[in-house]
């Protein structure tokens, strides 16, 4: 019995940052198979909406090309053009798609088409000012857990990896040790988290990973006041 097998591609960088006053940048799509592939380039806005992503398509951003195809081990760089004039004061936020073209006659033996599809967040810095996230948490007492919720009051998106909730005598009360997961600006975030031991509404310290800080260095969050 014998499936098809699906080309492999691999993109760098694996986020795109565009400066709001240069209003373009470029990726390389790497296709390391042994077979020709096909790829088609779509982007959307993004937003979220009481932690939910929003992907709604946009024509604020152009792609160049579109669609192309990569022969066995080669490249192809691919450009990105903002048209619009960025916000003065707060990132913009974006994704880019890379979607496989199934060829002719590629599926399986059910018939259904492998194909790969990748997704990349795209980032409009500000014109004026420097994009910053800014953390900020509140916590109550649940079943067995704790429900803990980050506001992102900055400009700027924060992707948070994991999360460790500490009592103040340094014991753990819960944690979430490896995740990925983004808190765009002006948003928030909600985790139900199973604690270690009852949580009787101490003072905590809430740490966290995230691409605020160098990778796997702990930052702490402060409390909303």
């Amino acid at each position: 019995m014998q499936s098809a097998q699906s080309a492999e591609f691999h993109v760098n960088p694996v986020r795109i940052y565009i400066d709001g006053k240069a209003k373009s940048a470029s990726l390389v799509v790497n296709n390391s198979s042994d077979q020709a592939v096909t790829i088609q380039a779509t982007i959307n806005s993004w937003t979220q909406d009481k932690g939910d992503d929003r992907i709604v398509p946009t024509d604020d951003l152009v792609i160049s090309p579109p669609i192309f195809k990569i022969q066995p081990k080669s490249k192809q760089v691919v450009r990105i053009g903002f048209l619009k004039k960025a916000d003065a004061v707060m990132e913009g936020t974006y994704r880019l798609y890379l979607q496989e073209v199934p060829e002719p006659g590629k599926s399986d033996e059910q018939g259904m088409g492998i194909t790969l599809r990748v997704s990349l967040p795209v980032f409009i810095a500000p014109t004026s000012g420097k994009p910053r996230a800014d953390l900020k948490w509140k916590a109550e007492p649940a079943d067995g857990s704790i429900k803990l919720s980050f506001a992102n009051t900055g400009n700027a998106h924060v992707q948070v990896s994991a999360i460790s909730i500490n009592l103040p005598d340094g014991s753990p009360l819960a944690s979430i040790p490896a995740m990925m997961i983004y808190i765009l600006p002006g948003q928030a975030h909600t985790w139900d988290i199973k604690t270690e031991k009852p949580w009787k509404n101490e003072a905590l310290r809430v740490m966290i990973k995230s691409d605020m800080a160098a990778p796997g260095v702990e930052t702490e969050v402060k409390p909303e006041s």
